[in-house]
């Protein structure tokens, strides 16, 4: 049986559909299939061939979970691949190409899942409280991040965008960690970030959450107040009287893991940043607790996670952007807003200032050098690459070889390293535990006639490789 493609291309050549489907609203022959699609993409699809991909993939899985006991994680075709998740009466489906690594699917599905639980609660609750065209607008801005806020190595890796720590002063890291630690001491505060135009420079957040906050960050205006938007969109500055100008408060729902873990790490931890090890956490520091507020299942395998109740706090700088997960209370905790504020404003400015300094609006392009080369810290989720955000036609064979040496690193996980080579081009990789590293020096390698050649420059890239990125603070030796 051959699932339809849509009928209108996106610009993202990865990405093919993502649908959620209410499997409750289609229980008898006769009941519409449209009934049960709560949100598709593309929403250029033709309702016929909507209904035909929803229900042969909601097909496909019941069959699965009937035979097998469980539904699948993902479905193949020839030249796609479905990555699925089902959650009681929900059913969740992102369409790739198939070259895509399989891991890579699966893990955005899990983003887009993310997103919506965090910035929306619980999917039932969402859906009987919320009208839909609100919900189809902020699934348009989560799925429109997902494919075109990040590259083609960022969707391999699934990684976070952060700064080059190669580029940025250590003092200037040194002090947004800082501005971290001295919001953490403020009754409430429980972990945050700071982002530049969308880059992480400091974070006490796991990837995961990272990943959702960045979300939330907006071009800011002149003035440097944030964007106006709808829901799921960056943060509106808020009329209540209280808050101080540029900052918004608004709820956001985590798993009980997430808030556990941010709630059982001592204040005195240090916070992270771009060039330092990740830590999940945030403060325990013995305040009382917002209440949960719990999902529409007990978190069990097929039922969706329970989920509680925090606030997302947010002040803007122009680029710079404070974002923190604090308790429900303290959204009414005036002092507590007031001292976060007043012990931050100054710091945010004195950081975007320097940011800007140090990274003018083209500095974040990476420079071009007659070698490519991705690095990416598996325990921050962090990659760091010198390929361009918009990739040429002379960036796709390293693509393409870094698409395939990592899908064969998570199937061969004894392999600490791996060269692979054609005839116009040969990219070498090679990991540890916490990370891994392509590299590909530029020019061809020379020509084989089929037996080994001790003169290949294919022999030479680990050299080279360690020689070339010690100057981006990649060492190898």
């Amino acid at each position: 049986m051959a699932a339809p493609t849509p009928s209108e291309p996106t610009s993202s050549p990865w990405w093919s559909c993502f649908f959620l489907y209410d499997s409750s609203k289609v229980k008898e022959e006769g009941d519409p299939t449209q009934a049960g699609i709560c949100y598709f993409n593309p929403r250029q699809t033709s309702q016929d061939q909507q209904e035909l991909l929803c229900g042969q993939i909601a097909g496909m899985v019941r069959c699965v979970e009937e035979i097998s006991g469980s539904p699948p994680r993902l479905i193949r075709l020839r030249k796609l691949k479905f990555a699925v998740k089902v959650e009681g009466r929900y059913l969740w489906v992102l369409g790739c190409t198939a070259n895509l690594p399989d891991l890579s699917c699966r893990r955005l599905l899990e983003q887009l899942m993310g997103f919506f639980r965090f910035y929306q609660g619980p999917v039932c609750q969402a859906y009987q409280e919320r009208a839909k065209e609100d919900l189809d607008q902020a699934w348009e801005r989560y799925t429109e991040h997902l494919q075109h806020k990040t590259t083609d190595l960022h969707r391999i890796f699934s990684s976070l965008w952060a700064l080059d720590k190669t580029k940025v002063d250590p003092l200037l890291l040194l002090k947004a960690a800082l501005i971290l630690q001295t919001c953490q001491r403020v009754p409430l505060v429980r972990a945050g970030c700071i982002l530049y135009q969308g880059r992480v420079v400091s974070t006490q957040l796991p990837p995961d959450l990272a990943a959702r906050v960045l979300l939330q960050e907006s071009k800011p205006d002149p003035e440097g107040e944030v964007e106006m938007g709808a829901e799921g969109s960056p943060p509106v500055p808020s009329a209540e009287p209280h808050l101080p100008q540029g900052v918004q408060i608004s709820p956001v729902y985590l798993s009980e893991e997430e808030a556990a873990a941010l709630r059982d790490v001592p204040v005195e931890w240090m916070p992270s940043s771009s060039s330092s090890s990740s830590t999940q956490g945030g403060p325990g520091n013995g305040e009382e607790e917002g209440p949960a507020r719990p999902g529409s299942a007990e978190d069990q395998p097929g039922e969706a996670p329970a989920l509680v109740r925090m606030m997302l706090y947010i002040h803007q700088v122009r680029g710079v952007v404070l974002s923190l997960l604090v308790e429900e209370g303290f959204a009414k905790a005036r002092p507590s807003i007031e001292d976060v504020f007043h012990s931050t404003l100054a710091s945010l400015n004195g950081l975007e200032v320097h940011l800007k300094e140090t990274l003018p609006k083209d500095g974040l392009a990476p420079v071009k050098t007659t070698y490519m080369f991705a690095h990416y810290d598996s325990v921050q989720n962090i990659l760091a690459t010198n390929v361009q955000p918009a990739p040429s036609p002379r960036d796709r064979p390293f693509l393409r070889a870094a698409s395939l040496i990592h899908t064969t690193l998570e199937q061969l996980p004894s392999v600490s390293e791996l060269t692979i080579r054609n005839a116009a081009t040969a990219v070498y990789a090679c990991r540890n535990p916490i990370q891994e590293t392509y590299f590909q020096q530029g020019g061809s390698p020379l020509r084989h006639s089929g037996v080994p050649n001790p003169h290949d420059s294919a022999f030479g890239l680990p050299a080279k490789a360690k020689q070339k990125l010690l100057k981006h603070g990649v060492n190898l030796l």
